[in-house]
């Protein structure tokens, strides 16, 4: 279990220090990982078969109701006819381009490694650290109430619910996270669009897309993620945190050589490596929601809804879209970041 007299030992100020060297040391290593789950999550469904054939579709209401399925019948058509049925010069615009041989299709990113590839190649490096700024801004006042919170939490619950088997790490987990999750909500929805735009202005593009939403449907609209990030998030938690001291407490007691930052760093990527594959689906709808932004992709809003809808798409493929790129941040992610929270406290009752 978390050593107890560290935890008493140390005051809130310094579990605040601890979690936030924690937090800033996780968000530089891991973006990356976070990235290309993104971009992985959000990227069309295709086929080979549709990108070598599939050569452009025509803009907004047009689109709707034909597609142009190849190149040569656009080039042999008239043009004229073309200027008849649309009458946007953006949408004319398109149409050369696609004509033209302009088009291009997006990045198909095919697994970790690739992404991280082609994300390098076709984009530059620093695109693996989009999103870096607001994950900072965010991971302070997250990491704060969910570590310094759970410790309170689960010292408070813990006399409550130790009868056979203590379960306050998993309440005071879920709690944690709950309000954590509804405090940075709106720039978690920021970040997850800044990470999945692709492009050199991505940054201004993203935040004029969010002032617009805010326009249209009023402030509550950035916690638009919020219902499907507490869905993944409350039970990542409470599973993460349960397995999380359950994990150390036997690693102490099989090796007696193992001290307890070791066993704080394997404990945390266990637990964290199983609550991501367990809640990947969320995670999925998650991103899915909060990407979408009323362009009308998602026929129903609600989490079940969306589950629903991209089962019947993709298939349960679908629903764990991204789930090597989500494992390969989380695992690292809790280890290190329950490492140093406890090396802080540690390092801090020391002094004392």
């Amino acid at each position: 279990m978390t050593n107890t007299s560290t935890t008493s030992s140390t005051t809130s100020t310094e579990k605040l220090l601890s979690a936030c060297a924690g937090a800033l040391v996780t968000s530089l290593l891991v973006t990356p990982l976070d990235v290309i789950k993104l971009r992985i999550q959000t990227q069309q469904k295709q086929t080979t078969a549709k990108a070598s054939t599939l050569c452009c579709q025509l803009s907004n209401s047009v689109s709707r109701s034909r597609e142009i399925p190849y190149c040569s019948f656009l080039k042999n058509i008239n043009h004229t006819s073309i200027l008849r049925s649309t009458t946007s010069k953006q949408q004319i615009a398109n149409l050369h381009e696609c004509i033209h041989g302009h088009y291009q299709h997006p990045l198909v990113l095919k697994g970790t490694l690739d992404g991280l590839y082609k994300i390098v190649r076709h984009e530059g490096i620093p695109a693996l650290w989009k999103g870096l700024s607001p994950a900072l801004v965010m991971s302070v006042p997250a990491n704060v109430i969910y570590f310094v919170g759970y410790d309170h939490l689960r010292d408070f619950i813990r006399p409550y619910t130790s009868t056979t088997k203590d379960y306050s790490p998993l309440v005071a987990g879920g709690i944690a996270r709950t309000i954590a999750v509804a405090v940075i909500s709106p720039i978690e929805l920021f970040r997850t669009r800044l990470q999945a735009a692709t492009g050199v202005n991505d940054f201004r593009h993203v935040l004029q897309g969010v002032i617009k939403m805010v326009e249209k449907s009023g402030p509550t609209s950035l916690w638009r993620g919020l219902p499907p990030t507490l869905y993944r998030d409350v039970p990542f938690s409470a599973i993460y945190w349960m397995g999380y001291e359950e994990t150390k407490q036997i690693l102490l007691s099989y090796d007696n050589d193992m001290n307890g930052l070791q066993a704080s760093f394997l404990a945390g990527a266990f637990s964290g490596m199983i609550a991501a594959g367990l809640t990947t689906p969320f995670d999925v709808a998650k991103t899915k929601r909060q990407v979408d932004g009323g362009r009308g992709e998602l026929k129903d809003i609600r989490v079940p809804a969306i589950l629903q809808q991209i089962y019947r798409q993709e298939g349960i493929h679908g629903l764990f879209r991204g789930l090597s790129a989500r494992l390969a941040k989380v695992a690292p992610s809790c280890a290190i970041m329950i490492y140093f929270y406890e090396f802080g406290k540690s390092f801090f009752a020391n002094q004392h």
